[in-house]
């Protein structure tokens, strides 16, 4: 038995092979013309989430590193790294909050009678309405399928709109816990720049310092003067002879301008402190004592920088409390259908056409091999025709 044996042996019952299939089809596209119409509503918007305060945080953990600051920003550093972003929205649009006052709002328990507790309500729901996110572009699309086109326009500008709600309100509850966490933080810095002022008035008091580095300088130019003069009195020296008074008197003034050069630039013992009586310190000592104050005052320009940051983003977050405004904005607006989504007449009737052709067909090729009328080996014949009287009551 061949494909064309088949094929015949189904034309010459075009009656039942075709004819039945035909009455499937337009049985089927009936049903779906008396059906109940379902039409589609669809709202797109965008996430305008505002000014982030991620710089501060990034900002906040650097200088944490420093020596000073310690852990003084660790407790707030957590609190601080989450951003309101289209992940929170999605959460909050698609959470079940958001669904539970929409079924309220528009009594779809009416609409899904079936379900008598709420999570029923809740998965029906789910089944109509679709929330997704277009990674490329951001856009957020929200659609929902009901038999009222005026219900699926209207429920789906209500649900991005309840959800717009909750995460403003979200969000200025975040500003405020981040005002209070940077008021904290604020107050912990200060805190640390008294420390530090207080460190470096000890630093220069102890050392018996006006200002370290305008004292090094004019060391510097007094070392200057004193080694010009030193290599002046030498070549007057030379010139004068070795075995007289004037070169005597002109060796001894060298040597008390050495020793002056010597207390200003050679070494220093361990006790060594500046004279109050004079504004020249040892240069070798004062180089070490400038690293050390630099390292004072990088903390403290930290410090102050931060402050300052600390500042802005208060006053940002100020900003995001006060706020009320919307953060989504509307790409496309839902509208009113004038075409159903379902169902659809012609995938009905081709989808009963060659469900019945395909049954019919099989009874037919069933009945055709009982009887007799394919060439199909005796054995095979016997064996179907044994089957059949098996399964007969």
């Amino acid at each position: 038995m061949s494909l064309i044996d088949v094929l015949i042996f189904l034309l010459k019952r075009k009656k039942y092979s075709f004819g039945i299939p035909f009455l499937a089809g337009i049985l089927g596209f009936v049903l779906a013309w008396v059906s109940p119409e379902y039409y589609k509503s669809e709202i797109r918007v965008f996430l305008d989430t505002g000014s982030k305060t991620t710089s501060m945080s990034s900002f906040i953990k650097n200088a944490a590193s420093s020596s000073v600051l310690g852990s003084l920003g660790a407790s707030i550093i957590g609190g601080m790294g989450a951003q309101e972003n289209e992940d929170l929205y999605m959460e909050i649009v698609e959470g079940r909050d958001v669904k539970l006052a929409t079924i309220e709002k528009f009594r779809l328990d009416t609409i899904y009678k079936g379900a008598k507790y709420k999570e029923t309500l809740i998965k029906n729901f789910e089944k109509d309405i679709r929330i997704k996110v277009d990674e490329l572009t951001g856009v957020i699309s929200c659609e929902y399928e009901a038999k009222n086109k005026v219900l699926a326009r209207d429920l789906v500008r209500f649900v991005v709109e309840e959800a717009n709600t909750r995460y403003v309100k979200l969000r200025k509850e975040r500003a405020l816990q981040t005002i209070e966490q940077l008021n904290v933080f604020k107050h912990s810095v200060m805190a640390s720049v008294d420390s530090l002022s207080k460190v470096l008035i000890t630093f220069y008091r102890d050392n018996n310092l006006l200002d370290l580095e305008s004292q090094l300088k004019l060391t510097v130019t007094a070392l200057a003067g004193y080694e010009e003069q030193i290599n002046n009195m030498r070549i007057s020296e030379s010139k004068a002879g070795s075995d007289n008074s004037t070169t005597a008197e002109l060796r001894k003034r060298r040597f008390i301008l050495e020793k002056e050069f010597q207390k200003l630039r050679g070494e220093y013992s361990e006790d060594y402190l500046p004279s109050k009586n004079s504004i020249y310190i040892n240069s070798d000592w004062a180089v070490e004592k400038l690293i050390e104050q630099e390292k004072l005052e990088s903390d403290f320009k930290r410090l102050f920088a931060m402050l300052e940051a600390i500042g802005s983003s208060i006053v940002m977050e100020e900003g995001n409390a006060a706020k009320n405004l919307p953060v989504i904005q509307i790409v496309q607006d839902a509208y009113l259908a004038d075409y159903k989504s379902k169902p659809k007449r012609a995938m009905w009737a081709m989808v009963a056409a060659i469900f019945s052709f395909v049954t019919v067909s099989i009874v037919l090729i069933l009945l055709g091999i009982y009887h007799g009328e394919f060439n199909c080996e005796q054995k095979i014949r016997a064996n179907f025709i044994n089957l059949l009287r098996v399964i007969k009551p």
